[in-house]
């Protein structure tokens, strides 16, 4: 129905189930605006992201920081140079409550390539990334020493894993490729860093067998940098009205 948008609803509740408070973000566009994501901090601090309608028709990556009683401390909007959809889809919080925000940024009306925003605890901009990996990431995670590392899918033919390394300055230390058995789609979903800095990536990568997937976990080892892979071009990157993941992920859809 036009004239009826969504929100950002973020809710708290205790360890008993009672609601402490409710918190709803309505954006400058005046359209939908859909939180994909929320993580914690040392301090019980939340933050959200997702992206959120603009005045010029496009979507912003907008996160959100809350303090434990629900008062909105800072919103951070993020436009890309081209003015397009920039989609915030997760976040992670490192030891020095460094927020790492990562998604899809436009690059032209239909192609996106890796985005990646650091905020410092107060909501400074600290570095943007956009990697050639392609497509959009999906899922983030951080390491004791401030890195960042961003997985989801790009590729140089059909979809694949793309998982990229950032370190604290957001200078990007390596991107490794993974391509499934079937030369097909294949889709991460989500990624951990250990004590030691190894990282690991899972999803869904498609098999030999037509129509048939398998769930693949891959680990990569702190102190080695991944194989090179060919460089790869910028990837189509779906609508933010449709992600072709595996598992249902909200998405905004533009004015009703």
């Amino acid at each position: 129905m036009a004239g009826i948008f969504s929100e950002y609803i973020t809710i708290k509740y205790n360890s008993a189930g009672q609601q402490q408070w409710v918190d709803r973000y309505h954006g400058t566009g005046n359209g939908n605006d859909t939180a994909t994501a929320l993580a914690i901090d040392s301090s019980g601090n939340i933050y959200v992201t997702g992206s959120s309608f603009n005045s010029n028709n496009n979507f912003d990556c907008v996160t959100i920081k809350y303090d434990p009683a629900g008062q909105e401390t800072w919103v951070a909007r993020y436009d890309g140079p081209i003015h397009l959809d920039d989609l915030g889809y997760a976040i992670a919080i490192d030891n020095s409550d460094n927020v790492s925000v990562t998604g899809a940024g436009a690059v032209s009306f239909n192609e996106f390539n890796y985005l990646t925003i650091r905020y410092n605890s107060a909501g400074q901009e600290q570095w943007v990334a956009q990697s050639d990996a392609g497509g959009y990431a999906v899922a983030v995670a951080t390491d004791s020493s401030g890195n960042t590392y961003i997985t989801g899918t790009g590729g140089i033919t059909n979809a694949d894993y793309a998982t990229v390394k950032y370190d604290a300055f957001g200078q990007e230390q390596w991107v490794a490729q993974y391509n499934g058995p079937g030369n097909g789609p294949d889709y991460a979903n989500a990624i951990a860093v250990d004590g030691s800095g190894n990282v690991y990536v899972t999803g869904t990568s498609l098999t030999s067998e037509p129509f048939d997937s398998d769930c693949a976990t891959i680990k990569y080892v702190q102190g080695t940098t991944p194989s090179p892979t060919p460089s790869p071009t910028v990837t189509p990157a779906p609508s933010p009205r449709e992600l072709p993941t595996p598992r249902p992920r909200p998405t905004p859809a533009r004015r009703a």
